[in-house]
């Protein structure tokens, strides 16, 4: 293990947390887009379908008071009609925007997953590396005793009679 260079790999692993970061940060904004056009497609389904409502509310009005004619009532039976093709139309499109949120979401959660386990390279490249730098440390100081052994013993033998 002593051939690697932890200094690099660490500034490797790091620059890969930086990229993830980015790309989570561009899968939130997306997920945040698309959760808004959901919304967006719901709501305008939602006000279909309250615009059918109104519609017969004011037809059933008009029959009430006898203000309705045979025509009218056709006319409002058309209405109808065309009305139901729009709640379609926002229910597809509800859907379809649903379902690219849900796709979003899947893709943020991936992203974070990546993230994650970038961060957690970072952290052991970083532990790594401390290690290898304590066994450098620990092999200086062991050469170090011994050198100071050695030069010890060799000045003790020189001043020992021969």
């Amino acid at each position: 293990m002593s051939g690697v260079d932890w200094k690099l790999l660490v500034g490797v692993r790091e620059r890969q947390k930086t990229v993830a970061m980015g790309v989570v940060a561009r899968d939130r904004a997306a997920a945040e887009q698309s959760r808004a056009e959901m919304q967006q497609a719901q709501a305008w389904q939602q006000q279909q379908v309250q615009d059918k409502a109104m519609h017969w509310q004011a037809t059933a009005g008009a029959l009430s008071h006898g203000e309705c004619s045979v025509a009218q009532l056709r006319h409002a039976g058309a209405w109808s009609a065309a009305l139901d093709a729009r709640i379609a139309e926002a229910g597809r499109l509800a859907s379809q925007a649903g379902q690219a949120h849900a796709q979003r979401e899947r893709t943020l959660d991936d992203s974070r997953r990546k993230l994650r386990a970038a961060s957690g390279d970072v952290e052991k490249a970083q532990q790594m590396q401390q290690r290898a730098q304590g066994e450098r440390l620990r092999v200086q100081e062991l050469r170090h005793d011994e050198a100071t052994e050695e030069a010890t013993s060799q000045a003790w033998a020189a001043r020992r009679p021969a």
